[in-house]
């Protein structure tokens, strides 16, 4: 038996060292084959991480001034204004999107709300991601739809966006946009005109119109058009419906972490011509981080802080899904204009989804707005996946002046 084991034992070393002699002739054979693949890849990981992008293309006239003038004042440590429609572009920021939500109607008064989206997201890789969401009014059925594509799907334009993958497409310059998207037994075609001025949304006593400051968060700048008129057409289930309305279209960028907060939002069109904005933000463990708003009534616009708006929820709503619980029926007061409105959404399972794209779920829905004022709008819930767990154990938040 030891015989036998040490003539296996000198097998075993005589082929291990015959294998070792082929490997080593292998590698003089082709080592610079492989010291080059290596050098190749690590070319590649250091220029991806390390090294800036290609400067884009240069633009010319109004819009290459107004590129010029932000290039200085970013040099010299201030941050721009806000130039449009040359920031309407996609900028190189880490994150970027742009969103229409409204209501729709047919002209025998079918009613519909949808909201379409499109998130830019830069870091060691730049990843782009499309949200839709379709409600019938008649049924409550809601449709949603998800997209998510590698790298920044725009042409490059430098006085709007045109942003496209398969079956979305978001593109708007100044007061003409354009808005398509295909999903799972509906689609929209859009076309959007603005005869107003956008809104550059500004907190009480912050020195550049269109620019908030979320805290530890970072910074964004912060664009709308409240009232487009909208026109075009709705499929559902095979049947093509011609729909007019009016649709809020918002525009945020910055080098800021959105998934370090929490927010509150609400875009309210009311029937008296009024335009309001209320953004509500908290960082992840519930700490208030900014209370602003913005009123805009016949070109007027009033920056509405913390002091100016009392605003609560009395009711809660949990997902079935994802089993977060959403804050819902709320009241909004603004003494300084006569406003005291009780805020309700159409339906309310109006959670989206998007663990698949965004890694996140969020409500999104449509609103209808009465007391002192009627209207409808939008209202948008995010960040509450986070502390679910806490959430079954307390009552509906309140916050109230």
């Amino acid at each position: 038996m030891r015989t036998q084991m040490s003539s296996s034992y000198g097998s075993r070393r005589l082929s291990r060292g015959k294998a070792h002699a082929g490997s080593a002739r292998w590698f003089r054979r082709y080592r610079w084959l492989v010291i080059g693949g290596w050098l190749a890849l690590l070319t590649v990981v250091v220029w991806t991480l390390f090294i800036p992008a290609a400067p884009g293309p240069v633009a010319t006239g109004a819009a290459g001034q107004a590129a010029a003038a932000a290039s200085a004042n970013a040099k010299a440590g201030n941050l721009p204004a806000v130039v449009l429609p040359a920031d309407d572009a996609v900028h190189d920021k880490l994150t970027e999107w742009w969103y229409y939500s409204g209501h729709l109607q047919t002209n025998s008064g079918e009613k519909y709300s949808f909201h379409l989206a499109s998130f830019l997201r830069r870091g060691t890789l730049t990843h782009t991601v499309f949200h839709g969401s379709l409600l019938d009014h008649q049924t409550e059925k809601r449709y949603t739809e998800q997209a998510r594509t590698a790298g920044n799907p725009s042409d490059g334009r430098l006085d709007g966006f045109n942003l496209r993958f398969g079956d979305w497409q978001l593109q708007g310059n100044s007061e003409k946009h354009q808005a398509k998207m295909t999903g799972k037994d509906f689609s929209l075609d859009l076309q959007f005109v603005d005869k107003n001025p956008p809104v550059l949304h500004q907190a009480p006593g912050t020195p550049i119109a269109g620019l908030l400051d979320f805290a530890a968060a970072g910074k964004s700048y912060y664009t709308s058009r409240p009232r487009m008129s909208v026109q075009g057409t709705l499929t559902l289930d095979g049947e093509q419906k011609a729909v007019l309305g009016e649709v809020w279209f918002d525009h945020q960028w910055g080098d800021f972490e959105a998934a370090k907060l929490r927010w509150n939002w609400f875009a309210l069109q009311l029937t008296d011509g009024a335009d309001i904005m209320i953004f509500e933000l908290f960082d992840r463990q519930g700490k208030p981080v900014q209370r602003m708003g913005t009123y805009a009534r016949n070109g007027t616009l009033s920056a509405l802080g913390d002091d100016d708006i009392a605003l609560s929820s009395s009711g809660r709503w949990k997902s079935p899904g994802s089993g977060v619980s959403y804050p819902l029926d709320w009241t909004l007061s603004i003494p300084s204009k006569g406003l005291q409105l009780q805020v309700d959404p159409v339906i309310r399972a109006s959670e989206f989804d998007a663990r698949t794209t965004t890694l996140n779920v969020y409500w999104e829905g449509a609103i209808k707005v009465s007391g002192s004022h009627s209207g409808v709008g939008f209202m948008e819930l995010s960040g509450y996946e986070a502390t679910k767990e806490a959430q079954q154990e307390q009552p509906a938040a309140k916050r109230k002046k």
